[in-house]
């Protein structure tokens, strides 16, 4: 649908799990600077597919392409460094440090200085941290965090240790991120302020979403795919791949949704 050139390219990923079919030729397309869902009811293969393209699951077949990197052959750390960020359903945070502490612990890859340089508080020491200081002051703002730096990270509330994940990923400067059910949990206060975070983030990146709550996706993504029983079913907007046939009878016919 998009004129843009594709940030993921997969192509006929497949996942077995013993004798189980978990994804069955999975094809998908990601242009980049898009905001891209990926949705289907429980048990469609959607979560494995997702942990596939950011590198953390290894696919029985297929191949998988983010940034031009094949994920399937480094290791979750190093597609990490290499501007692919994630976020988890469980948030990963330092809970007994506080929220400016938990951002400069996640400049760390990007830190020039050993413990020596620490030790005597070198000039590169110095540098360094005047530099994570700098960049977490700016996220802070821009994820809505600046009044909260002082705050013990398990003192806040469940949708602001949500913006507090995604925060502890733009310290990173990512090209994508991958947000794992972003909303799940939150109230509808804490779900409009998130979803008007990603519009924020979301200029001069790509972001891949898996995700239950269909609002939220329907005001954040520009594509998504539906998965039903390991299969991509159809990739369009959301509005238009939610009346496919295909996907009326597997979201009826799915008792969680």
């Amino acid at each position: 649908m998009s004129a843009l050139p594709n940030i993921v390219t997969a192509t006929a990923v497949e996942k077995h799990y013993g004798g189980v079919a978990a994804l069955k030729r999975v094809d998908i397309r990601i242009p980049e600077g898009s905001v891209y869902g990926l949705i289907g009811p429980n048990g469609a293969g959607k979560s494995t597919m997702f942990d596939i393209l950011c590198g953390i699951t290894k696919p029985t077949a297929g191949t998988v392409k983010v940034l031009g990197m094949d994920v399937a052959a480094l290791p979750a750390h190093t597609v990490a460094s290499k501007g692919v960020g994630r976020t988890f359903q469980r948030t990963a945070m330092f809970s007994e440090s506080t929220v400016e502490e938990n951002l400069l612990f996640a400049s760390f890859s990007a830190t020039r200085h050993n413990l020596f340089h620490r030790i005597l508080r070198s000039r590169v020491w110095r540098a360094d941290m005047d530099a994570f200081r700098e960049k977490s002051a700016d996220v802070l703002a821009i994820c809505g965090l600046s009044e909260h730096r002082h705050q013990l990270a398990s003192a806040l509330p469940y949708g602001t240790q949500r913006r507090l994940a995604v925060a502890l990923t733009l310290m990173t400067d990512p090209k994508i991120i991958f947000l794992d059910e972003p909303v799940a949990g939150m109230n509808e206060t804490e779900t409009a302020d998130f979803i008007a975070l990603m519009r924020r983030i979301s200029v001069g990146r790509t972001i891949v979403i898996v995700e239950h709550d269909m609002a939220a996706i329907g005001a954040l993504c520009d594509e998504v795919t539906v998965m039903v029983d390991g299969r991509a079913i159809v990739t369009d907007t959301p509005h238009n791949a939610l009346k496919h046939p295909e996907v009326v009878r597997a979201y009826l016919g799915a008792e969680d949704e």
